[in-house]
């Protein structure tokens, strides 16, 4: 093949060489004998060659820096494309082939990018080799995409280059038709364009009819029917330009001296089947035309399009015809080509059509070159490979290649499932008979060992808690390789790395059950009992202890595990119940700091307001409105809204949620209507959930129960964690009541704890503990910093004030320790206590000795008439 650089060099030369012919013709007729022109053209042409040279140096240095970033990074398709324009702007040929190679083993390329590397190539043709090197390279881009253009050049190609078809002999004609054929049954079908191929087949016919007038009859006619074939075929497939198909036939019929059509009916002389497929085509035209108008190139490429794309292969779908949806499908990948979802569709459809197909082999190749990092693709070409009996040698390769392909997917999950596909299909041929088992067995040991390394390096934190992988591996070891060691190897080494995974020691016992190895899970019990699972693990696993002993063990083996189990379920619900309660405290913190917080805000934004004099003349030029009251008499009840006029509310005070909502036209919430819903007089607290439950699995368990309003699942502010507790508000009481029975119902292997609500308690006991233990450390503090006397003192002065409040609990006097500690006083033990802060025992006035009440302090007036009377 020539060498494209050689032809430069001969243009520029005969360049050089046709501007000095001109300048010396210039001078000859008298253009220019001047000195000054001369040394301007030199300038000029001076200026010139250092303007290439700039730009030469420009474009080697953006060639270098995309070489070096390419050498980092080979999966940058948008440098690929610039690199390869860069280089054919430049002319180094050697190179632009080499990186148009590199980049199409990594990507398919865009029809468009097919269509310029064959039009380079193909203009420096020299040879019948150069012919079927370009050749090679139009039928490698006809494989990744669908391209109508491609196909008539590569048609016009042959028509001009190969040999035995421009001699027009027997072989050459053979050759030509049947590339005719393969175009039609890849492209024939495209409604718009497809009719270019019909018609460049229609003329290589005619070309070759015009060229064997001489020969006989015979001969003569059976290319004219071949002509004629074409044109029948043609009119019985949609397309957009059927009724020029239909005029060009009868003109060329009638210079056949046939007649077609008449007044009555334009079919007229065409045969039965041939009118019926036409009129046939025509309505199909009728509907598939507005769908085309949807698709046509001018549309952006955007979801809208796809979406029309999918309506339009839905129709096709109806239809029947797999050929049909098999080219829009081609059009649609066109458009979209990185879209996995589009290539998945059109898959699972080939492979509902088309079982065993080798086409759906190569639509997966293409798919997988377009989207490399859908490892649902991967997985369903292996099981494609697998149904058309591909080797191992090849399903490892894809299996590698879905691994190190460079693009990641997404999730770990996805990992998982490739190495399952991979599995499965090495499990499926170990039966056969034309295997040898020991070396598949070896084979699926080392899947199995390389998902673990793999998932262990690349996703540390993932935990596969389905156990799909390690419970798979260990039933093989026992039920194909007939290893029981091998199986328990696989549980242990689990559970050296995921202890604390209840699954996993569920999964071992399991398997030592079903194998009705009893004492092994027996012991596996007793191992791990004691263990801190995750959630309420601990409670489960001591339950599932005893279950097994009930339905295996004798009455020695029962009593064991209860002996076990009962103190270390106390204790775990003990644990339990203590985080619920810290739990449920932290929630009404935060619901206190929300109310705050809200009530800040609109207290900020009333300051602001007041502080803007033009919002306050607005405010003031406003009509009177009416404003709602809600009525909260009856609690659980739709509120009772009652409508009063501005008028009678004159001389009432506003408050200033209200009076913001009323100046902002910000709609508050009535205050009322809160409580109603969060008043907590029809609602169940739900605790002991496991950390996986959410509000759909709440909902799940109580939608049984009518009346059903509201669920409220507590998560962390921060994180989003559930805290593992609820609130679920009904109607009425029939609700509650109907939820309460769900008491110790398991959800997701946790048994949940459903009381009746009652915040108004919990809270005031809660708020007066919590004032019970600051004061106290207050005064902790400040015993350690003050005198005897300020302690005293202030002592006095916190009880007055406790005793003055008249509410919550009171506070007992604290005695200042010489540790500086303090030793609270209450009850009737008194003894070691200094004599002014004790609390000594008085009789009444009927001589009946009585204790002194402990938040009734006595004076000295008091002891001294409690001594005379004495």
């Amino acid at each position: 093949m020539a060498q494209l650089e050689d032809e430069e060099m001969k243009a520029a030369t005969s360049d050089e060489e046709e501007r000095a012919d001109g300048s010396d013709g210039g001078r000859e007729a008298g253009y220019g004998d001047n000195n000054d022109e001369d040394n301007d053209t030199t300038s000029s042409s001076s200026s010139e060659y250092d303007l290439l040279s700039d730009e030469e140096g420009e474009t080697e240095a953006a060639i270098h820096k995309l070489e070096t970033s390419l050498t980092q990074n080979p999966y940058n398709f948008q440098e690929h494309v610039e690199y390869i324009q860069t280089l054919r702007k430049s002319g180094m040929l050697e190179k632009l082939r080499a990186a148009r190679e590199k980049m199409s083993t990594i990507f398919p390329l865009s029809p468009d990018m097919w269509k310029e590397w064959t039009s380079d190539e193909a203009r420096l043709i020299s040879s019948q080799e150069d012919v079927a090197a370009v050749c090679q390279l139009f039928e490698r881009g006809l494989q990744d995409y669908l391209s109508i253009p491609l196909w008539i050049e590569y048609l016009e190609l042959k028509l001009h280059h190969d040999q035995d078809i421009v001699e027009s002999n027997d072989e050459g004609v053979t050759k030509m038709r049947g590339l005719y054929e393969g175009a039609l049954a890849s492209a024939s079908l495209h409604f718009l364009e497809g009719t270019k191929i019909w018609a460049s087949y229609r003329q290589y016919e005619l070309n070759l009819l015009n060229l064997k007038q001489d020969l006989p009859e015979e001969l003569r006619m059976k290319h004219v029917n071949c002509v004629r074939s074409i044109f029948r075929r043609q009119l019985s497939v949609p397309s957009c330009d059927i009724n020029t198909t239909l005029r060009d036939y009868i003109d060329w019929e009638s210079k056949q001296g046939i007649q077609i059509g008449d007044d009555s009916d334009d079919l007229a002389g065409l045969p039965a089947n041939v009118a019926a497929s036409y009129r046939k085509a025509v309505q199909m035209c009728a509907l598939r035309e507005p769908l085309e108008e949807k698709i046509s190139k001018e549309k952006p490429k955007d979801a809208e399009l796809l979406q029309n794309f999918l309506s339009y292969i839905a129709l096709e779908e109806e239809t029947g015809d797999p050929a049909r949806v098999q080219v829009l499908y081609e059009r649609a990948v066109v458009e979209f080509p990185i879209t996995h979802d589009l290539w998945l569709k059109y898959t699972s459809y080939l492979e509902k059509c088309l079982k065993g197909s080798p086409i759906i082999l190569s639509v997966y190749t293409r798919a997988i070159r377009n989207c490399p990092w859908s490892q649902a693709l991967w997985s369903r070409r292996m099981l494609a490979m697998e149904r058309s009996n591909a080797g191992e040698t090849a399903l490892a390769e894809v299996f590698e290649q879905a691994l190190h392909s460079g693009f990641a997917f997404s999730t770990p999950e996805e990992y998982l499932d490739l190495f399952l596909t991979r599995v499965d299909g090495l499990r499926r041929r170990l039966p056969s008979k034309q295997v040898d088992k020991l070396s598949y067995l070896g084979s699926l040991r080392e899947t199995y060992k390389q998902a673990d390394e793999f998932l262990s390096t690349y996703f540390p934190t993932f935990v596969d808690r389905s156990l799909k992988l390690h419970s798979y591996w260990a039933r093989l070891e026992y039920s194909v390789a007939n290893d029981i060691v091998a199986a328990r190897g696989v549980w242990e080494y689990l559970i050296k790395s995921s202890g604390s995974m209840l699954e996993a020691w569920k999964g071992y016992i399991s398997m030592e059950v079903s194998l009705g190895n009893l004492a092994e899970a027996r012991a596996l019990y007793r191992r791990c009992y004691t263990r801190k699972f995750e959630g309420n693990g601990s409670e489960v696993l001591c339950e599932a202890w005893l279950q097994f002993e009930r339905e295996y063990g004798s009455l020695e083996d029962y009593d064991y595990a209860l002996l076990k189990t009962t103190p270390r379920l106390a204790e775990v619900r003990k644990l339990q119940q203590m985080q619920d309660a810290k739990s449920l405290a932290s929630a009404s913190r935060e619901s206190k700091e929300v109310t705050n917080k809200s009530a800040k805000t609109i207290t900020t934004v009333l300051g602001q307001k007041r502080q803007d004099p033009h919002d306050i003349e607005t405010i003031k030029e406003r009509k009177p409105r009416k404003k709602q009251k809600v009525s909260t008499a009856n609690v659980g009840k739709e509120p009772i809204v009652h409508i009063v006029s501005a008028d009678m509310e004159e001389d009432k005070t506003e408050d200033a949620p209200a009076a913001v909502a009323r100046n902002m036209d910000i709609q508050v919430k009535p205050e009322s209507e809160d409580k109603h819903w969060y008043s907590d007089q029809c609602t169940a607290f739900v605790s002991r959930l496991a950390p996986e439950v959410n509000e759909d699995d709440l909902y799940n368990l109580f939608s049984q129960c009518k009346y059903l309003r509201e669920i409220r699942l507590m998560r962390d502010r921060k994180t989003g964690v559930s805290r593992r507790f609820a609130y679920v508000d009904f109607d009425n009481e029939e609700g509650l009541s109907a939820a309460l029975k769900l008491n110790e119902q398991k959800l997701k292997g946790s048994k949940i704890k459903v009381l009746r609500s009652d915040p108004a308690v919990s809270s005031k006991k809660s708020v007066s503990n919590s004032k019970d233990q600051i004061q106290a450390r207050e005064e902790k503090n400040d015993g350690m910093r003050n005198s005897g006397g300020e302690i005293a003192q202030k002592q006095s002065s916190n009880y007055g004030q406790s005793q003055g409040r008249g509410r919550g609990r009171s506070i007992a006097p604290l005695v200042s320790h010489r540790r500086g500690g303090h030793v609270q006083l209450s009850g009737k033990t008194t003894f070691a206590v200094p004599r002014s802060l004790a609390r000594p025992l008085g009789f009444s006035r009927r001589g009946q000795t009585e204790e002194v009440k402990s938040d009734e302090p006595k004076s000295n007036e008091d002891f001294r008439k409690m001594l005379s009377k004495g």
